[in-house]
């Protein structure tokens, strides 16, 4: 039977590794250089759907077994693992929940526990007439399952005993006469779950709202995730010369190096994503506003303390101090919807009952503004209008200390991500068989590889 799993996953494979466009598997692989165009996704009903992903990675990232298929399956099993671990990485591009999707797009008079099956929702979406036909089709809905498995009750009523003349036949070496009438259940049971995919692609396509600008950026930075995560990993994979390969375990970092260098790449793309896309939408804003990560101040003097050719636009600005706020010293802000700009803060101080805020532009200081008035930081036409600020995007100084993590052996903190255990450890497999593990430390210093 395990044989019989690796040949079909292998076929998968190719189609996959084709599909994504991964390097030693097809004549078109994408590079450091990708545009936004070339951006290729895959669709899956919901998160039980993505979790599959990681039991790909688990079956056959280092399997011992599959014969002449091995490689292919392998290739399999790091993708997944990269599809896996990048879903859990805001903005990601590659890897879509279609369930999760449709829930960020729209609010359901439902419980969360109910909208996570996508059926579900399109029945919400989709079906015409008022509240009750729309429930009522909703319920109906919801009565088939979308998770990676089958009804038990479709199970047991109807493929166990064609399984079992399957299994029959298949020892007896005689024609196994119950395929086709599984083929049937199958076929049915995976087309709906590839129509309703298809359906929830096709309501968020065309979708009349406009697409959020900050999007490109987002593409640009999920462009850069797969090529340093996985697609430079891959070509070191295959050759050597290009520098170590480390391919991470499935079931967990096993090293503090590793695990720090993920956690700084996901902050980075936490931030990244509000602050690309907060410039374009209003909803964001808000949210900013209510958690003190954004602000409205009113200009209350323009000066300009540049000398000679130099210009230093500052701002004192003016805000109610009852409004939720984190702004200290050194902080840096931009201007809501002119991103590019950005303002530093020099000064905080409370006067009579206003918060006086006093900010130095340090970014685009010289070029006019794409909200408010559209002039530049220096004129003095700002004073006595309304700005609105939120935090400024910090990500790309987050994503290099993911990196400096990696050559941090002998500076502070070096016993937490550069520690090693005291005996390497073994991991047991299915089989029984206990594989020894590779830590990242010896993958990336010492040449070894898994």
């Amino acid at each position: 039977m395990r044989d019989d799993v690796a040949t079909l996953s292998a076929e998968f494979a190719e189609d996959l590794l084709e599909h994504m466009r991964v390097h030693n598997w097809t004549y078109n692989p994408v590079d450091d250089k990708a545009k936004p165009d070339d951006l290729r996704q895959v669709w899956m009903p919901n998160g039980q759907h993505v979790a599959m992903l990681h039991h790909l990675s688990y079956a056959y990232s280092q399997t011992k077994f599959g014969g002449a298929n091995r490689d292919i399956l392998r290739a399999l099993g790091r993708l997944s693992a990269w599809m896996f671990r990048d879903t859990s990485r805001k903005g990601c591009q590659h890897v879509i929940n279609a369930s999760a999707a449709l829930s960020e797009a729209y609010v359901y008079p439902a419980q969360d526990v109910r909208t996570a099956h996508l059926g579900y929702q399109l029945a919400w979406l989709n079906t015409d007439g008022d509240r009750d036909q729309r429930m009522k089709a909703a319920s109906e809905a919801e009565s088939l399952t979308v998770s990676p498995t089958m009804d038990p009750a479709l199970e047991r009523n109807q493929l166990s005993d064609l399984v079992e003349k399957w299994q029959i036949s298949r020892s007896a070496g005689t024609d196994p006469g119950a395929v086709d009438g599984i083929s049937v259940i199958l076929e049915l049971e995976l087309r709906r779950r590839w129509d309703l995919t298809e359906r929830a692609y096709q309501v968020l396509a065309n979708n009349d709202r406009a697409v959020n600008a900050g999007v490109t950026a987002l593409v640009r930075e999920a462009h850069e995730e797969f090529w340093f995560q996985h697609q430079r990993i891959e070509l070191r994979h295959n050759d050597p010369s290009q520098g170590p390969a480390y391919i991470a375990h499935p079931e967990t970092d096993f090293h503090g190096s590793s695990a720090a260098s993920r956690y700084l790449i996901h902050a980075a793309a936490d931030e990244a994503y509000t602050g690309h896309l907060i410039h374009n939408d209003a909803e964001l804003f808000r949210e900013a506003l209510d958690s003190g990560k954004a602000l409205r101040a009113s200009v209350a003097r323009v000066v300009d303390l540049g000398s000679g050719r130099t210009r230093t636009p500052t701002w004192v600005l003016h805000l109610d101090p009852a409004q939720p706020h984190r702004l200290r010293e050194n902080g840096r802000l931009a201007p809501y919807g002119s991103r590019g700009h950005e303002v530093t803060i020099t000064s905080v101080n409370v006067i009579d009952d206003v918060l006086e805020v006093t900010i130095e532009w340090t970014g685009r200081k010289t070029m006019a503004l794409a909200c408010g008035l559209g002039a530049k930081p220096a004129d003095v036409a700002w004073v006595g209008e309304d700005v609105a600020f939120v935090v400024s995007n910090a990500s790309d100084l987050t994503k290099r200390r993911s990196t400096r993590v990696w050559k941090a052996k002998d500076g502070p903190g070096a016993w937490l991500t550069h520690g090693k255990a005291p005996t390497q450890m073994e991991i047991a497999g299915d089989d029984g068989d206990a594989d020894r593990l590779v830590d990242d430390v010896r993958q990336l210093e010492d040449g070894h590889a898994l």
